[in-house]
């Protein structure tokens, strides 16, 4: 009987023991005990996909993955390759045949030709441009070109330099020239260059009207 007793006894107390276990570990921890809850789950969560509408290829590409680039259609112009050197543009000077030969003065030792060409009517208080061509018979040295100023008359250029000029040798220069209602109706052209045996030197007079059409060059003896 006393044994029967202990054994009710000691199953009482162990259902005590499993109870106050159970307990224990589903109660909330008290302040300053440290929790010690089942570690959470550090596992990333897959990202959502896009709704996807039924066609082929409507999903999301995976993360990490480069979108394909969309091939061009076969109407498309080829690419056009940059250019870093800009294209030269069209030269404007007037070819040597069509412009004016200018007259020489009486007096002039140096071998060159000058020719000149307008590319418009010399209105007054009007700039117009003013192509010049010298054209030096011999080999020479320091070429200058220049028109002598005059009341009535803007330049807006200096003078024609060359240092060295070869047979034959066409030198160009482009000016404005302003004209007022009451300047002169011609420029006087100062030509002058180093030779083998000195100096050469003359005066060539520029019309602002048209004049005559284009006259062949002619030889002018060295003084």
């Amino acid at each position: 009987m006393e044994t029967n007793y202990r054994r009710a006894v000691l199953r009482v107390c162990a259902t005590a023991v499993l109870l106050a276990l159970f307990t224990g570990c589903s109660r909330p921890p008290k302040p300053g005990e440290p929790n010690v809850s089942a570690p959470a789950d550090t596992t990333p969560a897959a990202p959502p996909s896009a709704p996807s509408n039924g066609e082929p290829g409507s999903e999301l590409p995976a993360p990490g993955t480069a979108e394909p680039a969309p091939s061009p259609t076969p109407d498309a112009p080829p690419p056009a390759d940059p250019s870093p050197v800009p294209k030269p543009t069209a030269n404007h000077e007037p070819s040597l045949e069509s412009m004016h030969a200018a007259i020489p003065s009486a007096k002039i030792s140096v071998p060159v030709d000058l020719r000149y060409q307008f590319d418009g009517e010399a209105l007054p208080n009007q700039p117009v441009t003013l192509h010049l061509a010298a054209v030096s018979r011999v080999a020479g040295q320091n070429l200058h070109v220049a028109i002598r100023q005059m009341d009535g008359v803007q330049l807006a250029s200096g003078p024609l330099e060359v240092q060295k000029t070869a047979v034959s040798g066409i030198y160009r220069q482009q000016l404005s020239v302003t004209r007022s209602a009451s300047g002169p109706d011609h420029l006087r052209v100062l030509v002058t260059m180093d030779l083998s045996d000195g100096n050469g030197f003359g005066y060539f007079t520029v019309p602002f009207t048209a004049g005559n059409p284009a006259q062949k060059l002619q030889s002018v003896k060295q003084r």
